[in-house]
C-alpha cells in the first residue's frame, strides 16, 4: 500500500496512514513549494521495515529512504533525512535567485 500526502489532508484509513499524514504536514506549512509527498513502504512480514518518500516540488523531485524496526520509526528517520534535503534545495534555490 502506498500513500499520497497532499496539503491539509490529515485523515487516514489506518494508524500508519494517519501517522504519516500528520508527521509530513509540517513540511507543507513550512515550505510552500512542496506539492505532494508519496510514501512507499515494505510490507509487515519483512523483518526490517523500509519507508521511501518521494517529494514532488515545483520543478524537482526528491527521494529519501530509511529503515527501522517499525514503520513509524522508519518514517521518523526518513522525515529527518527529508528535512536535510529540503533545506539544501531551499538554500540552492534562493542563492540562485540572488
Amino acid at each position: 500500500m502506498d500513500i499520497k500526502v497532499v496539503r491539509d489532508e490529515t485523515e487516514g484509513k489506518n494508524y500508519f496512514e494517519s501517522y504519516a499524514r500528520e508527521n509530513l504536514q509540517k513540511y507543507f506549512r513550512k515550505y510552500p513549494f512542496i506539492e505532494s509527498i508519496n510514501v512507499f513502504f515494505r510490507g509487515d512480514k519483512h523483518p526490517t521495515k523500509k519507508v521511501k518518500l518521494q517529494v514532488i516540488m515545483k520543478g524537482k523531485e526528491l527521494f529519501v529512504e530509511a529503515n527501522g524496526d517499525r514503520h513509524d520509526l522508519a518514517i521518523d528517520a526518513a522525515s529527518s533525512k527529508l528535512h536535510t534535503q529540503i533545506e539544501k534545495y531551499k538554500a540552492k534555490l534562493y542563492n540562485k535567485a540572488s
